[in-house]
């Protein structure tokens, strides 16, 4: 194998499961256009994490996500997991044909095919932050790594509802929009404490934390307007709590990058967030419900090369 050869993991469940149908097209503009690369198709959960492991065994270093959010975040986690091969070591680019496509939103990746197959030609890199989360699940202690955001409360209930959706093949900005309202209607406010490098930043009721590397989440929506995925520091918003009849009048603050005006909402910056919730909340990292609270997020600045826009 050449070191200039890509692995590319494929998620043939992607938009609804078109991507299977779509991939010997897809494959041969790869191929035509100088792309050196094998493939390997997803065939149930985390699976993208397992072909990760193998193809660093193997010699690859460089993975191309042709998927959407949760592909490229099983790819992050079999190079973070495993610890023969430096992760700076690795370089990821994206085909995004997912249903969020966040972390492409926040690198300006384009959703069309074509394109995006050109930008990753171009190779423009940059060495993007990662996240080490720490969360609860069945009572113990787990660690993902976080690539793009993570969110309690609210924005783990949605992504749940959404996921629901997207696996009954009804993905998009709609599903996104009625999983939020139906998570609203059955949100209750959570005491909690937000801690920001060791410094309480919050205590109260809780409505919604989000913590972002990249700005976007929920397919569109911009929760940490200030984020950026490469200073080193992990951007945090607070909701407090808030009237539902409010939220939905403030509902399209949520994707126009506003949300920092709402007077219940706090923002700040840190490299270490912990949430610790009286009554277990749900968590969310890249769109994928993994567990609860208590959650500690410990940023790693710089820690992967990525091709962007």
């Amino acid at each position: 194998m050449s070191s200039a050869e890509w692995m590319v993991i494929v998620n043939p469940n992607a938009c609804g499961g078109k991507v299977a149908a779509q991939w010997p097209l897809l494959s041969r503009r790869m191929a035509d256009k100088g792309i050196n690369f094998k493939s390997e198709f997803t065939k149930y959960r985390y699976h993208a994490v397992e072909l990760t492991i193998k193809a660093l065994r193997y010699g690859y270093r460089k993975f191309i996500a042709v998927g959407g959010d949760g592909t490229i975040h099983e790819i992050i986690n079999g190079i973070f997991h495993q610890k023969f091969v430096d992760p700076q070591e690795t370089m990821i680019a994206v085909v995004p044909v997912g249903s969020g496509n966040d972390w492409s939103r926040t690198h300006s990746i384009p959703f069309d095919i074509d394109e995006a197959i050109d930008l990753i030609l171009a190779g423009k890199v940059i060495r993007q932050d990662i996240a080490r989360v720490s969360y609860v699940e069945s009572a113990v202690t787990n660690v993902r790594y976080m690539v793009n955001g993570m969110g309690v409360g609210l924005d783990a209930n949605i992504c749940k509802r959404c996921n629901i959706a997207k696996n009954k093949g009804r993905g998009g900005a709609a599903s996104y929009i009625k999983a939020s309202f139906l998570s609203l209607l059955g949100r209750r406010s959570n005491m909690t404490e937000v801690i920001l490098d060791g410094k309480s930043f919050f205590k109260g009721r809780m409505f919604s934390v989000a913590v972002g590397i990249g700005k976007y989440s929920g397919g569109g929506m911009i929760q940490v307007p200030d984020a950026v995925a490469d200073n080193g520091l992990l951007s945090v918003m607070v909701a407090r709590k808030i009237s539902k009849l409010k939220f939905l009048f403030l509902f399209k603050y949520l994707f126009n990058g506003k949300i920092y005006s709402i007077k219940e909402v706090s923002h700040s910056m840190a490299s270490v967030v912990e949430v610790k919730a009286r009554r277990n909340d749900s968590l969310e990292v890249d769109g994928e419900v993994v567990g609860t609270t208590p959650v500690r997020v410990e940023v790693i600045p710089q820690a992967i090369n990525v091709i962007v826009g």
